[in-house]
């Protein structure tokens, strides 16, 4: 049975591609804080980033690693000790789990790790990017520069890198959804500032599925936009999210203004946005779910 560790795994994706991975038959091991006892094909083994220490157990017949960890990037506002946190939360991981895995010589197969279409800046215009495409300029493209290199230091080892950009993760019970949600349901508009700028997303269904795809076809490696074929706006999204609770939008959109005010520089994500190409993925051979449509 083949062994997957994964660190970051306690949130929306981690909770659901646990579930996904465990239907499929793998044995999985979890980064956690805390020690927990073993359940259900899962063994849990304690780190912590700040002091530098994995349970060296935790790698035994590990052949996989799948990283998803980073501080929420739209959590609070990005004040310089905030914006040291967000870097240091993807690159601190990955270069612990990179000295454990070379010093140790364990031999890990394949690295999965994170990073997000933010690598392309925050901008809103006519370009579909793809993978080839430079990074942007701004904060939020210097993480993921930061956070790719991390990733790409396992090369080194002879282990196939696959870095997954994603764009925002849509799921019922959480996600970009969960946090439209609770206006639309009351019938408030969600959508903010002009509503043009796009949000590239992807359904958790097909997310975890593209995992799925890429750890069973060990030929791919690389850079994959992690992102859906529908190409939709903030408005777009609003007022679907809107017609699931059976509303209308009833309100305008919030200010471009108010957004800044309340959230100083962070403001970009929810603001800027443009079209991500998924083509890559496609000609891969990975197929997304027909039915699913925000």
């Amino acid at each position: 049975m083949t062994r997957i560790l994964i660190a970051g795994g306690t949130g929306f994706v981690g909770r659901h591609l646990i579930s996904f991975l465990l239907k499929q038959g793998y044995a999985l091991s979890i980064l956690s804080r805390k020690a927990l006892p073993p359940a259900n094909n899962i063994m849990y083994y304690q780190w912590n980033i700040e002091e530098g220490y994995i349970d060296p157990k935790a790698f035994e017949g590990v052949d996989t690693i799948i990283n998803l960890t980073g501080a929420n990037i739209g959590e609070r506002r990005w004040t310089p000790k905030r914006k040291q946190m967000l870097i240091d939360s993807r690159v601190k991981s990955i270069n612990l789990l990179y000295k454990y895995v070379s010093e140790n010589a364990f031999p890990v197969q394949t690295l999965i790790s994170s990073s997000a279409v933010g690598y392309y800046g925050a901008t809103t215009g006519d370009a579909i990017y793809t993978e080839s495409d430079p990074p942007g300029n701004d904060f939020l493209s210097s993480i993921c520069i930061q956070w790719e290199n991390a990733a790409q230091q396992f090369q080194q080892l002879g282990t196939r890198v696959i870095i997954l950009r994603k764009g925002v993760i849509i799921g019922p019970d959480g996600g970009f959804f969960g946090k439209m949600a609770p206006l639309a349901r009351r019938g408030i508009n969600p959508a903010l500032g002009s509503g043009k700028q796009y949000i590239p997303w992807m359904d958790i269904g097909d997310l975890v599925r593209l995992y799925g795809f890429m750890l069973e076809h060990t030929d791919l490696s690389g850079i994959f936009n992690a992102v859906s074929t529908q190409h939709l706006t903030m408005n777009d999204m609003a007022n679907r999210v809107l017609q699931q609770f059976g509303k209308r939008k009833r309100t305008p959109n919030v200010p471009a203004f108010v957004i800044r005010l309340l959230f100083g520089e962070m403001s970009v994500i929810m603001l800027c946005g443009s079209r991500v190409s998924n083509e890559k993925i496609r000609n891969a051979g990975f197929r997304f779910i027909p039915e699913v449509q925000v």
